[in-house]
């Protein structure tokens, strides 16, 4: 879970960097399509670090939910109901997030195709 919040935490972190580095390119359009290709890398990355953080903490929560016999690990989600609720609605988010990062990468790799001469 540790991971999950430190995923999420430094993709906030991104995103107010990002947000201060757009206004800055709308006061200087001149690097706008430079602005643009490094927009599109660091949200790719991203993407990979939030997913992946979306995956570990699917699986924490699907052994808390079912347990795991051949390890000896039992049900837990009986026991700390609450727990698993607030997981579950994390996961959704997160689940959420990731597809809305998918769409804005779509959208700036759309735009700097559009932007380049042909």
């Amino acid at each position: 879970m540790l991971y999950f919040v430190a995923a999420f935490s430094v993709s906030g972190l991104y995103a107010l960097v990002s947000a201060l580095a757009s206004i800055a390119v709308i006061q200087k359009p001149e690097f706008k399509l430079k602005f643009l290709l490094n927009f599109i890398f660091w949200d790719t990355l991203i993407l990979g670090i939030i997913a992946s953080a979306t995956g570990a903490a699917g699986t924490v929560a699907y052994i808390g939910l079912k347990g795991n016999s051949h390890m000896g690990w039992i049900k837990v989600c009986n026991v700390y109901d609450k727990f698993c609720r607030h997981l579950a609605g994390s996961i959704a988010v997160a689940l959420f997030g990731s597809i809305v990062t998918v769409l804005l990468i779509w959208l700036s790799a759309f735009i700097i195709h559009s932007r380049v001469p042909k």
